[in-house]
């Protein structure tokens, strides 16, 4: 009887309900904790296209939730939440489907709920900032790493033009894809390396084609939008200097408390990544390669985003967590290998 439940508890079935489960939970505490900040950001002026423009050409969500809400029983906010409930599904689903991959399939059915560690203290509790395009957007890397990866290249191309559509940082889709695949060997000429690797830069190419049009179509339709394509940041260095000083310091505000203080920032991706450099033997070549996604994804964050508003590290997220969780599996397992023997 014991076996049997265990061997259903690991069937796709179940796992599909535990992920399902998950994912509605999570749902109902991201929206509890998390709030709109900014009123030109809101979602239903997105979904009117009254935003600001910086935040108007990441309209994909906002105008999926207003067609849902108009032609079913849902509100606009039920909608959002549906939305996200199922991204967030898809977001466990293909992130296992990584951990797999990485993991050369030792990857046991539930590690990837730790996924929402690093995205939960993110998202929720450090700066409770709520924008309708976070949670899909790491959806989108996963599903497009994963089908990429499992050669499914017509889905992947789908996929990855939708994406663009929700938010332009799938050029990292792109780029993580450079860095797991790419083969070069330096006593190679040029040319051999060229011909070596032509099928990805036919695919990169591709991609980035993709992504040129549907960026400036995007630009061109939201062009008579107010306010500017991109924010201008605040310093990070200022916010440095005030953490360091424990005084407030946006949007950080409240520094009787943890949560509220600038200190708390040093927990960003609720500590994961200490997992790294402690099992980094045990990380996976590719997991240490896809590692080089974070200076690559700094340079245009320090140019354009708030780095202190712990939402803006989407990507990296995944990254951070493939590389944490496949080292610790890796050690896990190799330990129980030892005990066994």
């Amino acid at each position: 009887m014991l076996k049997r439940s265990k061997i259903f508890i690991c069937s796709p079935f179940a796992s599909k309900v535990v992920l399902a489960l998950v994912a509605l939970v999570f749902t109902k505490y991201y929206f509890l904790f998390t709030n709109e900040y900014y009123p030109p950001a809101y979602a239903y002026k997105i979904a009117e296209f009254e935003a600001d423009k910086v935040f108007q050409k990441r309209f994909l969500i906002p105008v999926s939730a207003s067609f849902l809400s108009q032609n079913s029983s849902l509100s606009f906010d039920q909608s959002l939440k549906f939305i996200t409930v199922l991204c967030t599904f898809g977001l466990l689903y293909y992130f296992q489907k990584s951990l797999e991959f990485f993991s050369n399939g030792m990857s046991s059915l539930f590690w990837c709920l730790l996924l929402l560690i690093p995205v939960g203290w993110n998202y929720m509790f450090l700066n409770s900032i709520y924008h309708a395009y976070d949670i899909p957007s790491l959806f989108f890397f996963c599903v497009c790493l994963s089908l990429f990866l499992n050669k499914k290249y017509i889905l992947f191309y789908i996929i990855f033009a939708i994406a663009t559509i929700n938010r332009e940082s799938t050029c990292f889709i792109t780029v993580s894809l450079v860095l797991l695949l790419s083969k070069f060997n330096s006593d190679l000429r040029l040319k051999d390396n060229f011909i070596r690797n032509f099928n990805l830069i036919r695919h990169l190419l591709a991609q980035a084609v993709i992504w040129f049009i549907i960026v400036l179509l995007i630009s061109w339709l939201v062009n008579d939008s107010p306010g500017q394509s991109y924010e201008k940041p605040y310093s990070m260095r200022v916010f440095i200097t005030d953490m360091w000083n424990g005084t407030p310091s946006w949007p950080f505000l409240n520094t009787e408390a943890f949560i509220g203080n600038p200190r708390c920032f040093l927990t960003l991706f609720g500590c994961t990544w200490v997992l790294i450099p402690l099992f980094w033997k045990y990380i996976p070549g590719d997991c240490k390669r896809l590692l080089l996604l974070i200076p690559i994804y700094m340079i245009p964050a320090l140019l354009y985003a708030n780095l202190m508003e712990t939402r803006v590290y989407h990507e990296l997220n995944v990254v951070i967590s493939l590389a944490a969780l496949s080292g610790f599996i890796q050690f896990w397992d190799s330990t129980r290998i030892k005990c066994q023997c």
